[in-house]
């Protein structure tokens, strides 16, 4: 009996550490603002289909995904939406229904909401006290801030950190009007485990309804259970485990058990009972409450992908066009970020020349790197999320000087930077720092990113397993990257390498305007270290030897593209006047052309004026829209760059060079489906759901941001949950979304078998397309097919 007793207790403590441990991994990682990069907020949901998530998330937490009936209806009434495309989606989704009663799909009541303990509570409790919830949040929320800033490096001790400080807090119950308040804290467990196992037997839940308690839990404090997925994320990069988000788990749900054991001990039942019944017939219908939601979405989900249909028509049309041939050898190759900014910056350079080539690519140029600036203990990504860095780079001298004035430089920004000192900075200072804001905001050329002021030169030391790369090494590395671009064959006498980077002021979200491929970092050390590399005499010998042979003459130079004003800065002298007065005029032309997506001021600008005024956006402090950054982004092109060179993408397309031609074993197209597609997918997510629910996977109003430590995160105001994704503005122009929340749409020009290879390879791939995260079309000539699980379905 003994022996039995003690495997029924095995069996159930594995059962209920493997529903924590679901709800837990169901949590996405969300960076933090010095490094701040765009995520597919569902991506650990990827294995399940999109509208089946989408009806979960509404179920637990009132969660959009789509946008609500009365933005569709818009988009409808203004043409986005025909007729025709809705017929179509609705076949797709299974649904005979003509389009009065399409429209009426829309008008469905909602199905109910699964509420937690402490929100069941609130619906009875005294309006003159303060909700459970609200406090829970608060008090979750300032604990963990304030937490992280002293154990930085013990994150699993959370619980346990914060039940101590619980205990010790004789103010809640005061606050909260509830007796005893702080004795029901000193009762609990130690440790999380035995937390998990006492909620388990007081609130009667098998694995299953475990499972989904514990995920609506974790959503209600979901900014930062994000943020504890993010510590985690990186340890399981460096091959380590942790339990950070449950620990955070265990803090909310010790808060549930509070709450239901304060109503128990009341001598009045009547509270308790209420709470009692709706949680125990919470349970029973738990998924008989997602098929209500999954129902009511569906009409939702049809006509969202009727918009989507209605780009890809207008996409297909543009990209069955002739493409334009040019067989003019290159005088200028210029290589770019794939991100959908440059798109239109390609166009405007290519139309000055037909000797001009432009080539698009991952923006940290394949460099699987680290920075750790010469003798600073800083070390920062370069490369995107991820993966993790395979080398370090830093500079072989340092300038004292230099590192001295930035030292004392970031002691005064963090100052400034500070909560507290919102209010106290010119009073404390005096009239010097109210001078040193005007000259900050009007004159100054600094960066905000205090380590991008450190001195790159062509001095490199590249690092690896604590050695230096030997030549051979990084003969090694810089195959693999020009292999990946396809520069193999012929190169022009001037190549430029152009990382990307924003230009703006007073924006704690500076880092998702920069390059999303090198970790939310300028591009600018990758470009100089790989131009370092390929002028390298030696390193384009042992090149050569693998038969890759790159003219004498041939200079590769480094630049950085500024997204907000269109500014190309070489890093070393073209000593080329045409190409300088080339990239001059794709300024202008491109400058012109995003003035149109913005304020009609800048309309009808003269080429010197419009320069000015987005010179002046960039240094702005007040300026709350520097530039609309990757919104409205919606396809991503495989494909080399003749098949695009003439068209207009409308800045909303990613596009990677790419011929299959010379992949013959399709290593290269596999590469870039196994990362660019998914980092191009998480941006498209990022965007696509901060449209959909600012509140929940947006930052809401950045005129209201507080940073929480400086660099973990947004508070929205003074407190509240962390705030994860695009601020309002960053999509919102105070009349309309500038995004459209598609779906993100590849075309690849390859062979569809070696296209099915690598679905077929991957399981992260296979889900995306599978699951309808995204659409995946076949681009061969004038015939464009999708794929579907098993099939190509010829698009007409």
């Amino acid at each position: 009996m003994i022996e039995a007793r003690s495997e029924s207790i095995s069996e159930s403590s594995a059962e209920r550490f493997s529903a924590i441990h679901t709800a837990c991994a169901l949590i996405a990682p969300s960076w933090p603002l010095d490094r701040f990069i765009a995520v597919n907020a569902l991506w650990e949901y990827r294995h399940y289909p999109i509208e089946l998530v989408s009806a979960r998330l509404a179920a637990l937490a009132d969660v959009k995904t789509t946008l609500s009936a009365d933005e569709l209806m818009t988009n409808y009434d203004k043409g986005n939406i025909s007729d025709s495309s809705l017929v179509t989606a609705a076949k797709a989704y299974n649904v005979t229904a003509d389009i009065e009663s399409l429209k009426a799909g829309l008008k469905q009541p909602q199905p109910g909401i699964w509420l937690s303990i402490a929100e069941i509570a609130d619906l009875s409790r005294d309006r003159h006290k303060m909700r459970w919830q609200d406090e829970i949040i608060h008090q979750i929320s300032q604990f963990c801030g304030e937490f992280i800033n002293q154990h930085p490096n013990n994150l699993e001790s959370l619980y346990s950190n914060w039940l101590d400080f619980t205990t010790h807090d004789y103010g809640m119950s005061l606050l909260m009007g509830e007796r005893h308040l702080r004795e029901a804290f000193i009762a609990l467990p130690h440790d999380f485990e035995s937390l998990f196992a006492l909620v388990t037997d007081e609130l009667g839940l098998d694995a299953y309804e475990l499972e989904m308690y514990a995920h609506k839990l974790l959503l209600s404090i979901n900014g930062w259970a994000s943020y504890f997925s993010w510590q985690r994320w990186e340890r399981n990069l460096k091959g380590q485990d942790s339990r950070y988000v449950e620990s955070l788990l265990a803090v909310r749900m010790a808060w549930d058990l509070i709450v239901w054991r304060q109503l128990k001990t009341k001598k009045a039942t009547t509270d308790f009972n209420a709470l009692k019944t709706g949680w125990t017939q919470q349970k029973l219908y738990i998924n008989e409450l997602i098929d209500e939601h999954i129902e009511q979405l569906r009409y939702f989900w049809i006509w969202t992908h009727a918009f989507e249909l209605e780009y890809q028509k207008k996409l297909h049309g543009i990209l069955k066009k002739t493409p334009e041939t040019v067989d003019t050898a290159p005088r200028l190759q210029a290589v770019f970020c794939i991100d959908v900014r440059s798109e239109r910056f390609r166009r405007a350079l290519e139309n000055q020349n037909p000797s001009i080539q432009t080539i698009g690519f991952a923006g940290f140029y394949g460099l699987p790197i680290s920075y750790q600036p010469a003798d600073t203990m800083t070390e920062r990504p370069q490369l995107p999320g991820l993966v993790a860095p395979a080398f370090k780079v830093t500079e072989k001298s340092v300038r004292q000087n230099k590192l001295i004035r930035l030292n004392t430089q970031s002691h005064w920004k963090g100052w400034a930077n500070s909560s507290i000192s919102a209010f106290t900075m010119v009073e404390t200072a005096g009239w010097a720092y109210a001078l040193k804001l005007i000259k900050d905001n009007f004159f100054s050329n600094k960066k905000e990113k205090l380590i991008d002021s450190l001195s790159h030169h062509d001095n490199w030391l590249l690092i690896g397993d604590d050695q230096p790369l030997s030549p051979d090494e990084k003969a090694k590395l810089v195959i693999g990257v020009l292999k990946g671009m396809g520069l193999i064959q012929q190169f022009a006498p001037t190549i430029l390498l152009l990382g990307h980077g924003s230009e703006t002021r007073n924006n704690l979200h500076a880092s998702g305007l920069d390059c999303g491929a090198c970790g939310g970092q300028t591009g600018e050390v990758n470009v100089r270290v790989l131009a370092s590399l390929l002028n390298d005499k030696e390193i384009r010998q042992k090149i050569l030897e693998q038969g890759i042979d790159i003219p004498e003459q041939t200079r590769f130079i480094a630049g950085l593209h500024n997204t907000t004003t269109d500014e190309v800065s070489c890093f070393d002298s073209l000593a080329d006047a045409e190409i300088d007065t080339w990239l001059s005029q794709a300024a202008n032309e491109t400058r012109h052309e995003r003035a149109l997506t913005m304020e009609s001021s800048l309309h009808q600008l003269d080429d010197k004026k419009l320069k000015k005024a987005l010179a002046d956006k960039a240094k702005d402090w007040s300026e709350v829209r520097p530039e609309w950054g990757l919104a409205n982004n919606a396809a991503f092109i495989v494909a080399p760059r003749e098949r695009t060179r003439s068209m207009s993408l409308d800045g909303r397309v990613f596009l990677h060079d790419y011929d299959w031609r010379h992949d013959p074993d399709s290593a290269l197209l596999e590469q870039i489906m196994t990362a660019p597609m998914i980092v191009t997918h998480w941006i498209n997510m990022q965007y696509n759901l901060s449209v959909t629910d600012n509140v929940f996977f947006g930052s809401g109003n950045k005129l209201l941001h507080n940073a929480v430590n400086q660099h973990i995160g947004i508070f929205e105001g003074n407190g509240g949950d962390l705030r994860i994704g695009l601020p309002l503005q960053s999509i919102h122009d105070g009349h309309q979304w500038r995004h459209q929340p598609l779906r993100l749409n590849v075309y690849i020009a390859a062979p569809k078998e070696a296209i099915e290879k690598i679905i077929s390879a991957h399981e992260t791939v296979r889900q995306l397309v599978d699951n309808n995260w995204l659409f995946l079309f076949s681009w061969n000539d004038s015939v464009i097919e999708r794929y579907r699980p098993g099939l190509w379905e010829v698009v007409r």
